[in-house]
């Protein structure tokens, strides 16, 4: 499997080695050497496990191997399963693999600016912020891949695949800057290694790179940010009516309109946007009301942008289960209700005003 370069010479390189490395010590002599030769067939008994019945396997993909455990155990490529037998960081266990097939550890060029870190000689492979904190970044980042990993039969590959990206996103918005293009996709490449045996054969590793860099820009909320909307929702449902926004025009207007538009004010208060936008879905908004569905939900979130200066959609969403939220201004005063004489001079307003032809 041969890798394109992304962004960054180390990174190209590192995987290059990586892919030579699979065709000098593949999966079986790989096993042979840490004395696990017996489980490299088909099916075998799991190494790891008391294992009564066989549920291991070491089986090719793609023109690749792979090794699994079907009870939980470990699976993935050569690295992973290096990883998982002596107990070691996938950093480690690349760098000694490897060794293992003969090649030294990467060497920095003499224009290198990132610091030498003398701990791991196999830093230097990695491209990242300066060691007082990318070692650290490159560490979360690597837990990320392995949590979202597809290990197992059964797995929701899309589910995991978006889970993923909301994850990166959040250690983004922890760190307080955007991941380099390099740092990005070493995490992907990892994810991918470890899950490349459960994903669909009809797609390549680029596919799945350019599939993951789209899941970034349509995460709306990071992992560890979805307390915004939790919050929200809260505070609604404790609202009683008369505390919730009158709608202009609708004296008359039900309490799932009134609570939906609460949800609409609290997201608004709590949006951190210069221009006080916020994002809300269909689902997202049917917290909102015990009992409403995401489609009703949704005819009301329209009612609403229909009616005059209630709500605007600033960009739509996308429709797909998962994809990005609309984007939503709400128009209201933020404190306190709209007073009823000016509701009733309003509606008398708009009713009286001219028809444009």
């Amino acid at each position: 499997m041969s890798l394109r370069r992304f962004g960054s010479t180390e990174t190209a390189e590192l995987r290059s080695k990586i892919d030579q490395a699979k065709s000098l010590l593949p999966m079986h002599q790989l096993m042979e050497k840490l004395g696990l030769g017996k489980h490299a067939k088909t099916t075998a008994r799991c190494p790891w496990h008391d294992d009564q019945h066989p549920s291991f396997s070491v089986f090719q993909k793609n023109g690749a191997w792979f090794h699994r455990c079907f009870v939980g155990c470990s699976s993935g490529d050569e690295i992973a399963l290096l990883v998982k037998h002596l107990g070691i960081s996938r950093r480690e266990a690349i760098k000694r693999y490897l060794e293992m097939a003969g090649f030294p550890a990467s060497r920095p060029s003499k224009s290198r600016e990132y610091p030498k870190c003398p701990e791991s000689p196999m830093s230097l492979a990695y491209p990242v912020s300066p060691v007082s904190e990318g070692q650290e970044v490159e560490k979360e980042l690597g837990r990320l891949a392995v949590r979202n990993a597809c290990t197992r039969v059964g797995d929701d590959a899309e589910r995991k695949f978006f889970k993923f990206a909301r994850d990166v996103r959040g250690l983004e918005k922890a760190i307080g800057r955007k991941l380099t293009t390099a740092e990005r996709t070493l995490t992907f490449d990892e994810w991918y290694y470890l899950s490349q045996g459960f994903l669909d054969a009809g797609k390549s590793r680029e596919d799945y790179l350019a599939e993951f860099f789209r899941n970034l820009g349509k995460v709306r909320v990071p992992t560890g940010d979805g307390d915004t909307l939790n919050k929200a929702v809260e505070a609604v449902s404790k609202l009683p009516v008369s505390e919730l926004p009158v709608i202009p025009g609708m004296g008359d207007a039900s309490e799932s309109w009134r609570r939906v538009l609460g949800l609409h004010r609290e997201m608004s208060r709590r949006s951190t946007r210069k221009n006080k936008t916020y994002f809300l879905s269909c689902r997202d908004t049917a917290k909102a009301v015990p009992g409403l569905s995401h489609h009703q939900a949704n005819d009301i979130n329209l009612a609403l942008v229909e009616l005059d200066d209630v709500i605007e959609i600033v960009r739509l969403g996308d429709k797909r289960q998962g994809g990005k939220a609309t984007e939503f201004r709400y128009l209201l005063p933020l404190n306190g209700q709209v007073d009823a004489t000016d509701l009733q001079q309003r509606s008398a307003s708009s009713m009286q005003a001219p028809v444009q032809a």
